[in-house]
């Protein structure tokens, strides 16, 4: 999903990305001795969910901001990077990092009362591994998948519940991401209720989160409740949730949510636009109210090419349209403020680059490659019917006709399509954003040339040899430093090939109204901490209204 245009990876858990989700804030943990009790949050929401049932889910943004407070996830990553165990009691890797093994912590229950044990765990491993889009997360079980046609074998040969408890699972090459991917959508452990429903894709979430999942009216509302007998309390010992509930409101737009909180008829709101930066930085906060601490890192934004199919399978017609862009114009016109970016990786993140060679603008050397090689007869630009994304779907066709002698054609279609058209490849090019998400580990499923045919999660169909080893090479290792040079090889392959074309680096504004407290803040085993979001997602567990 993404750039509010865009789905993100949304799909198939990079890992996450997803906790990669937990970069450490500058602020300090909230005083837990003020916390009020009771009350319910409003939060405002992107988009809508269309089914929980995660293993083949477009889950994006709204869908794991909701997801986070309903289901808690296996592992946590902390502040330096490192997995750690969070519903799990232990969480150990081999030394070849090939197995991995689960211990479940004891006394959780589900929402529905049943013990959230090794047994689960197992259950739920099975169930992601076996899905049409977690499922490419197990490419490599050590015995096989049906995701691989070279390697057939059932998932529960290298998904195993142990007598004493613990469930391993095994690879066949070395997987040093797999717990990251545990701290995101792979890891959320859902109830053997649901797994076992005939109607489990409409059905409500059933999980071991703070919440349970009341109610969800599509397009108005998903309403959560207070689980009573949820297994964390924060740093007094005292128990969570504080609220009552939280009412999740969908609105893809931008403008609308906006004055929403403005108005104060909610108390967050999800925010990547960066007309409103200045707005939230500045009027927003000298109003009284403040915005959830961000991750040091952050996703990209930027136009994705479909390079198995024309006009981007060549590469000189990247390399052209690049040229014949002014993303520094874009960037005051549709993204004020935010940095510009040359390659996947936010400053900061391992991986980064200043300048990996990735074309600037130059217009008369655009020319000149599109008279050698020939124009498209039509650009298709896709775009979904978002008011802001129609203008920045203009604002590219109108300079794509300028500088270059281009013709546009832009495709609007509703937000819940985008997604399936990016699994599907049924694209040219759109506004997308992802990435970043502190570990280059995490980018295989998006890159990997193996998850660019059928149902892809590369959505942008890159096939490059140089590229697929380096991803498998980041699997090989947790060294920081180990990792940073492979992301930098990989962002010099991105620049040198226009596998996309990168825009700015996304900068997510989570605005929260005066009186809402403790948003993103985490508490473990009696430690309580803020964490910075992720690309928009919310922590909204230890969250209170006073």
């Amino acid at each position: 999903e993404e750039s509010g245009d865009t789905g993100e990876e949304e799909s198939g858990d990079s890992g996450e990305e997803e906790s990669g989700d937990t970069g450490e804030a500058e602020e300090p943990a909230p005083d837990t001795t003020a916390v009020v009790r009771g009350g319910t949050l409003v939060a405002l929401l992107e988009a809508e969910t269309d089914t929980w049932d995660i293993p083949g889910a477009n889950c994006a943004v709204a869908c794991i901001s909701v997801m986070n407070q309903v289901a808690d996830t296996l592992t946590i990553v902390d502040e330096t990077g490192a997995v750690q165990p969070f519903l799990l009691e232990d969480y150990s890797v081999s030394d070849d990092f090939t197995t991995h093994t689960l211990t479940m912590r004891d006394g959780v229950t589900f929402h529905d009362g049943t013990p959230a044990d090794g047994a689960a765990v197992h259950k739920n491993m099975i169930q992601m591994a076996s899905g049409t889009l977690q499922g490419q997360v197990f490419f490599d079980l050590a015995n096989g998948t049906p995701l691989n046609a070279n390697n057939q074998g059932a998932v529960e040969d290298s998904i195993i519940l142990n007598d004493d408890g613990t469930v391993t699972v095994s690879f066949n090459k070395p997987f040093a991401t797999f717990g990251n991917n545990l701290a995101g959508r792979t890891g959320w452990l859902i109830a053997p209720s649901f797994w076992d429903s005939e109607s489990k894709a409409s059905d409500l979430m059933v999980a071991t989160g703070p919440f349970t999942m009341a109610e969800q009216v599509r397009g108005e509302v998903t309403r959560l409740q207070a689980n009573p007998d949820y297994w964390r309390t924060d740093g007094n010992g005292e128990a969570l949730p504080y609220l009552d509930g939280i009412d999740f409101r969908p609105n893809p737009d931008v403008s609308a949510r906006r004055a929403t909180m403005e108005s104060g008829d909610a108390n967050v709101n999800l925010d990547s636009f960066g007309e409103n930066k200045d707005f939230w930085e500045g009027e927003w906060i000298d109003d009284g109210n403040s915005q959830a601490p961000a991750a040091s890192d952050r996703e990209t934004t930027y136009l994705m090419f479909n390079n198995s199919k024309p006009p981007f399978d060549n590469p000189q017609v990247r390399e052209a349209l690049a040229l014949c862009t002014d993303r520094d114009l874009y960037l005051q016109l549709r993204a004020p403020g935010n940095p510009l970016a040359n390659g996947p990786f936010a400053e900061g993140s391992l991986g980064y680059i200043e300048d990996p060679g990735f074309p600037g603008f130059d217009a008369a050397a655009g020319n000149a490659l599109f008279d050698e090689i020939g124009r498209p007869d039509v650009i298709n630009y896709g775009t979904t019917n978002v008011p802001s994304n129609l203008l920045t779907a203009e604002l590219f066709s109108t300079m794509w006709a300028d500088n270059c002698g281009l013709n546009v054609n832009i495709d609007q279609f509703d937000q819940s399509e985008l997604i399936t058209r990016a699994i599907t490849g049924d694209f040219e090019t759109f506004l997308w954003r992802n990435h970043g998400q502190g570990n280059p580990g995490l980018e295989l499923v998006w890159w990997h040339s193996r998850h660019a045919e059928g149902l892809a999660l590369n959505f942008g169909r890159i096939v490059d040899e140089n590229m697929d080893q380096l991803l498998l090479d980041s699997w090989a290792t947790t060294d920081q430093g180990e990792l940073d040079a492979i992301g930098q090889e990989i962002n010099t392959l991105f620049a040198e090939n226009v596998y996309n074309m990168w825009l700015n680096t996304t900068e997510w504004h989570n605005p929260v109204s005066a009186g809402t407290n403790g948003v993103n803040a985490v508490t473990i085993d009696g430690e309580t901490r803020v964490v910075g979001q992720f690309a928009g997602r919310l922590f909204l567990q230890e969250a209170w209204l006073g």
